[in-house]
């Protein structure tokens, strides 16, 4: 390859990656005050300045983009919590910069769970997102077991239950609003799940005989 064919193709790299970060910064950009449902590839050409043809040179569609969206920001998110898997006496720290990864990106988030609830692509993805962070906290859960720290019975659907609520609670206040202060949010996501994992008091389900039956 010639120098002035490998400037070309160096050329053409940087005109498509900044064409396509001008996109996914203005898709996010209108999800601010309106829904995901309501957006159109027309709205977000208009913004970006480029023609709405050049938009499918780099996406098929507006869920296209959701997914990149999604694919970055679902890596940084699984980083931040398996750091505190690593030190769980960091856990407030922790909590404040996962937190602020929602405050920053509230809208943008709520827009993966209201894409997934239509049964798109965006479903599988956006659940794969949640299912590993129950794995990975119900195999912490389980360690803690182990080492007599926590007593809990059932791991894997105390993980799944933090973790719904967890996601629920900042998406309501990140992408619904009010927004909350991010060091109160994650000191109240801190006490929640410090109080279960380490100082739960274990409510065993009503024992029953189905052989017997009732007396």
């Amino acid at each position: 390859m010639t120098p002035a064919n490998a400037a070309l193709r160096r050329r053409v790299r940087e005109r498509r990656s900044t064409a396509e970060r001008t996109i996914l910064d203005a898709t996010k950009a209108l999800l601010v005050d309106r829904e995901f449902r309501d957006l159109t590839v027309e709205d977000v050409m208009a913004l970006t300045g480029l023609t709405r043809t050049s938009f499918y040179r780099y996406f098929p569609d507006l869920e296209a983009v959701l997914l990149r969206w999604l694919s970055d920001l679902g890596d940084e998110l699984r980083s931040t919590a398996d750091s505190w898997l690593q030190d769980p006496s960091t856990g407030l720290e922790m909590g404040v910069e996962f937190v602020t990864l929602y405050r920053d990106h509230g809208r943008l988030l709520l827009a993966f769970e209201q894409a997934s609830g239509a049964g798109t692509e965006i479903d599988g993805a956006w659940r794969s997102v949640i299912q590993a962070f129950t794995d990975s906290y119900t195999e912490f859960i389980v360690d803690l077991c182990r080492q007599g720290v926590s007593s809990i019975d059932r791991p894997e659907q105390t993980a799944r239950a933090l973790v719904g609520m967890t996601e629920r609670y900042l998406l309501d206040i990140y992408g619904r609003g009010p927004a909350v202060e991010v060091d109160v949010a994650a000191a109240t996501l801190a006490e929640i799940w410090q109080r279960t994992l380490f100082s739960v008091s274990v409510v065993k389900p009503p024992a029953t005989d189905l052989a017997t039956g009732p007396d």
